[in-house]
């Protein structure tokens, strides 16, 4: 099975910086994106879990896989734009079998 390179970009962020987000992928052109909600984990300022009332301060975690230019383009942008919030962005390597799709 033939296999393409590719870098997967994760951004973790609060609910609320979603949509400033997927603005931001939209702008750079990135051809598709996967959003997920985030349950619990720990940080620097310890543990943390999805609010029961209100998803104010629960996280999403936005995966994008693109190829090794794009990805770094779309992480400097990402970094700039959160800059002043509490995020992770994270850059990995991984491969895909539809290289059309990335």
């Amino acid at each position: 099975m033939e296999t393409h390179p590719r870098k997967r970009l994760d951004i973790i962020v609060e609910t609320p910086l979603q949509r400033r987000v997927v603005a931001l992928l939209e702008d750079q052109a990135v051809r598709g994106y996967t959003i997920m909600p985030c349950m619990a984990g720990m940080g620097a300022e310890g543990s943390w879990h999805r609010g029961e009332i209100s998803d104010a301060f629960s996280k999403r975690l936005i995966i994008v896989i693109a190829r090794e230019e794009k990805a770094r383009e779309v992480m400097a942008a990402a970094r700039e734009l959160l800059r002043d919030y509490s995020a992770v962005i994270t850059l990995s390597d991984v491969e895909v079998i539809r290289a059309d799709h990335f």
